[in-house]
């Protein structure tokens, strides 16, 4: 019994999730963009103290920007051109623990310090709203899954096996293949919480703003959007 829940478990996050995740994502990012193109933005909070928030941000922005595209470039380069690079399961395994892992924790302490900043600074606090806290959680989650993941793979993965598995999932995905997900079956527990956290970040995208992160990719857009109306107080503030 609990082995079949296990199982249904594994389809259900790395089979039918991703592809549920990834209409979500571009749907909803759509139309919150067509609804209320002004609520696309970060919501920055550095007006009401910038300090902190500059060193979190840059750390957590420059940790989180290079993971991912190491994750991009991992996953979705064909094994021919990683080939031709010399770069073997072992290679990209090394690569991993000591590259990754390095922005990671350099991720980790970014978002530490805006997650601090954004409980105890009182003004920050005041201007947060559950979502916000939401993101962080989140954010934390996935970083610290990460980072026991090349802990892990650094202990007890040296051939590079792991990554073998995750490049066959992410294909079989790619290629519709209704196996796919019994790749991950064989992968270590803190990999698959790390996806698992991964895919319910991108689920939040929409709603949350982490939808700022098409910003650099659609600018264009806000170029075409409609004349924002301001309307000033001029009533003295207490």
């Amino acid at each position: 019994m609990m082995n079949d829940l296990y199982l249904t478990l594994n389809f259900v996050i790395f089979q039918v999730m991703p592809y549920a995740i990834l209409a979500i994502l571009l749907l909803g990012s759509f139309a919150r963009y067509l609804i209320s193109p002004f609520s696309w933005k970060s919501q920055s909070s550095e007006l009401i103290d910038k300090k902190d928030l500059m060193w979190g941000a840059n750390l957590f922005h420059i940790g989180v920007i290079i993971v991912f595209f190491g994750h991009v470039f991992g996953l979705f380069t064909p094994s021919a051109i990683l080939d031709m690079m010399g770069m073997t399961p072992a290679v990209h395994q090394l690569v991993e623990v000591f590259v990754g892992g390095t922005f990671a924790v350099v991720a980790v302490l970014g978002i530490f310090i805006l997650f601090f900043r954004r409980c105890f600074n009182d003004r920050v606090r005041t201007a947060s709203r559950p979502s916000d806290y939401l993101v962080l959680i989140l954010l934390i989650a996935v970083l610290l899954f990460g980072c026991a993941s090349v802990i892990e793979s650094y202990l007890y993965d040296h051939s590079g096996a792991t990554i073998v598995l995750f490049r066959s999932w992410v294909h079989g995905l790619l290629t519709f293949d209704p196996n796919a997900w019994t790749y991950m079956l064989q992968v270590p527990e803190p990999q698959k919480w790390h996806i698992f956290i991964g895919l319910l970040v991108f689920l939040v995208v929409p709603f949350t703003r982490l939808a700022h992160i098409w910003s650099g990719y659609f600018t264009p857009l806000f170029l075409i959007r409609p004349h924002q109306i301001m309307r000033i107080n001029r009533k003295p503030m207490k």
